[in-house]
Order: C-alpha cells, then sequence, then structure tokens
C-alpha cells in the first residue's frame, strides 16, 4: 500500500513525463499532434483498398474495421515499446533521485493511452463521414473498453521494461513478436478469419481477438460486449499482474545496477 501511495504521490511527475515525451515526439513538426490520426488513417486507406477486393468486403466497412484496429493494436504495441524503454531513457533520473520505478513504465501507459484517445478522435470522424449510422448509445462502451485496455496494458509496459533492462536484445526480439501476434489477430483480417476450425483454439484463448471484439462490438455492430471476451482479457491482465509484481518486487533495487 505504501508503494502504491508513493506511485499517486508523484503522479504529477510521471504525468510530465508523458506530456514531455509527447511534445518531443511532434517538436518542429507542421502537422503536430495531427499524426496520431493521420498515420493509422493512411495506412487504413492502402490496406483497404489493397484488400478489400480479396474479402469481398465494402470499402466503407472494411476501412472502418481496419481503422478501429489499428488504433487498438498502436496502443498495446506502444506498451511493449515504451515500456521496453522506459527505464532506459528515464536513466537520469534514476540516478538521482529514488522514486518508486513503477512510474517509468506507467508513464509509457498513459503516454499510449493519450495518444488512443487522440487516435479515437479521428476514427470517430472517419467513420462519422463514411458511415454516421454506426453512431449510437452503444459507443459509450469506449469508456469501460479504456479501462481495460489500461488494465491489460500496464503490467505489459512493466514486464517489458524490466526484461528490457537486464537484456537488451528484448526490444528487437519483441518485434519480431509483435509482427506475428499482428497477423495471427483479427487486427485487419476479418473477424470470420479466425473462427475457421484452424485458429478458433488460438482465437478462443487469444487476449488480442478478445480486446478487438470489446473495441468492435459496440463501435461497428452496436451490440453490448460479451462477457467472455471481458473474462478471457481479465484473466490475462490477472496472469500479468502477478507476473509484473512479482519481477517488480525482485528487481527493484537491481535496476540502477544494469545501466
Amino acid at each position: 500500500m505504501r508503494y502504491l501511495k508513493d506511485i499517486v504521490q508523484y503522479r504529477h511527475f510521471w504525468v510530465h513525463l508523458a506530456l514531455s515525451g509527447l511534445r518531443a515526439r511532434f517538436r518542429r513538426s507542421y502537422l503536430g499532434i495531427f499524426w496520431v490520426a493521420l498515420q493509422p488513417l493512411i495506412l487504413t486507406l492502402i490496406i483497404s483498398t489493397v484488400l478489400n477486393f480479396v474479402f469481398h468486403m465494402t470499402f466503407v466497412e472494411y476501412s472502418i474495421y481496419i481503422f478501429s484496429g489499428l488504433i487498438a493494436w498502436d496502443f498495446l504495441k506502444g506498451c511493449v515499446d515504451f515500456g521496453a524503454a522506459s527505464f532506459l531513457t528515464a536513466e537520469g533520473y534514476i540516478r538521482q533521485v529514488r522514486l518508486p520505478m513503477a512510474i517509468y513504465p506507467l508513464k509509457a501507459v498513459l503516454y499510449c493511452l493519450i495518444v488512443f484517445g487522440m487516435a479515437f478522435g479521428g476514427f470517430a470522424l472517419y467513420t462519422l463521414l463514411l458511415d454516421p449510422g454506426c453512431f449510437s448509445w452503444h459507443w459509450l462502451y469506449v469508456f469501460p473498453f479504456l479501462v481495460t485496455l489500461v488494465v491489460f496494458g500496464a503490467p505489459l509496459a512493466v514486464i517489458s521494461a524490466i526484461v528490457n533492462i537486464k537484456f537488451r536484445d528484448f526490444e528487437q526480439f519483441i518485434g519480431l513478436v509483435l509482427q506475428i501476434v499482428w497477423y495471427i489477430s483479427p487486427v485487419f483480417l476479418p473477424r470470420e478469419v479466425f473462427d475457421k476450425p484452424l485458429l478458433r483454439d488460438w482465437t478462443a484463448v487469444n487476449p488480442v481477438a478478445a480486446l478487438m471484439d470489446l473495441f468492435r462490438q459496440p463501435m461497428l455492430h452496436g451490440i453490448t460486449p460479451d462477457r467472455e471476451s471481458y473474462g478471457l482479457v481479465f484473466l490475462w491482465a490477472l496472469g500479468l499482474w502477478a507476473l509484473a509484481v512479482a519481477m517488480l518486487a525482485r528487481n527493484e533495487r537491481k535496476i540502477i545496477f544494469y545501466y
């Protein structure tokens, strides 16, 4: 409890770090923060143009589907990537003052959450222009979805940060793993592809597929997210948090020696 209180006590510091990272990313950029929505939008248009004929989906339907998957995936990938780098980029702070180490990967999660919020604004505008019929009160489910994203993404950031500070090859290796997960999860490929016999068992335990369902069911189809998807994500999150807390407890005082 004392550790959690310290994290809350220094909230202004790690919020400042997240906002500072956001400002640094777009410094001297003409479009600035608009790139957060433009990047997934441009990738959406490219993928939709190439693949909508393959999967026999209309451009409007498929592009909205892909856009939703990309912004949710970018949050998860960001938690791993920025989480992995969080201790390395905070070396100056860690050497000078003793703070709860968890605030650095949590800063990465907050950064990704802000980026997701801005990208979601672009997604909402894109959907409004192409298919306003998608909008309904079910879009309010985005708020429990955000909570679910953070609960699932935060331990990923903590685990990535600890492993990467100890083994510097992790950042390169995890990039390959994420690329594999990207292709075997319904990020841009149609959801029905993953219900086929060859992938059905994997899909049933894939937390990324469950997260995509929790996001798309209310946004694209106007239906209430199913409890099974929530249960699967929180079961994974429970296991990830147990691992993250154990690793943090074991390595908290040792991290300074890995620089």
